[in-house]
This record gives C-alpha cells, structure tokens and sequence, in this order.
C-alpha cells in the first residue's frame, strides 16, 4: 500500500519510529503484517503482539464540539498495549488561551459548562498546542468508561472551549 501525506503525518511516523512504537520494515523482516511507504522508507503498521500492541482497527474519530469558541477536528482513543491514548486529529485547531488544559469529564459535552467541566474529571494535561496533532495518554487505573466526553477547558477563567464526547 503507498499514498501521500502531508508533513504532519510524516513527522508523526518518524516520532513513532524514533520512540518505539512503530519499526523501520527491515528491523521487522518477516515478520511484518502490513507496511505504508513514504518517501522510499518503509514502516509497519502493524508489528508482532510481542514487539509492540498498535491501536484498535476499529477506533472511529469523533468530531469536537464548540461552546465557548469553535474547535476543529476529531478525537480518537487509541489502545497501545496497555496504555489508552487520546488522539487529537492532524486538523485540530482552537483558538488559543491563557491557560487551556485538557481533560476526561463525567458530563458529555452538551451538559458540560466552565464551571462544572472539572468536577470529578481527570486532567491529561495542558493543551499543548491550538493546532495540530497532539496526543495525550490516560494515567494508570483510570478507565475510560467512567468519563462522557474529553473536553477542551480555561482553568484559569473558567471557560469551557469545547469537547468530544468519547463515551
């Protein structure tokens, strides 16, 4: 299989390949399931169980929502072995804020306000940028079925951006 992409998913191949979590084809022989080309350099997309655990096949992105500014792309969990990864789409863009942090709320996002969005949620992190792919990996012992949406939240302010509803 070979298609194009754009720069933004070659660079995340190559971040792949650098940690780990996808091999160059010629470090996984015969083994190799399946491979995507770019640029003349082959990678697997899919490796044996006991190298590395890729993400589901059947994880379908889910588009954000906005409440408070607009927020473009999807959101796809993705399972790697044992860790559960929150994927934010290549097309991924909001607008930007003083202090935006992402997180896993118990409300789904047509109930979720700034001043309820992180009660009782899970913070992944500080978004890490208002635009782009970005990835953002759930702490140990907590389960995704426990959370409705992944929102996208001014703490400082209290402003909810926006969110996916994941559940």
């Amino acid at each position: 299989m070979t298609f194009k992409a754009s720069s933004p998913a070659k660079a995340r191949l190559a971040t792949l390949a650098a940690i780990g979590v996808i091999y160059p084809v010629a470090a996984l022989g015969a083994a190799l399931c399946a491979t995507t080309m770019f640029s003349g350099s082959a990678y697997a997309a899919e490796a044996p169980a006991a190298v590395v655990q890729m993400a589901k096949a059947d994880a379908q992105p889910v588009s954000f929502q906005k409440k408070t500014y607009a927020l473009k792309g999807s959101v796809t969990v993705e399972q790697r072995g044992d860790r559960t990864v929150i994927v934010f789409s290549d097309d991924f863009k909001t607008k930007s804020g003083p202090d935006l942090k992402v997180f896993l709320s118990k409300h789904d996002v047509a109930s979720a306000t700034g001043d309820n969005a992180t009660t009782n949620a899970v913070r992944l992190g500080v978004l890490q940028s208002n635009k782009g792919a970005q990835e953002y990996i759930l702490p140990e012992g907590v389960n995704l079925a426990d959370f409705n949406s992944v929102l996208v939240h001014c703490e400082a302010f209290s402003k909810l951006w926006g969110g996916a509803d994941v559940s």
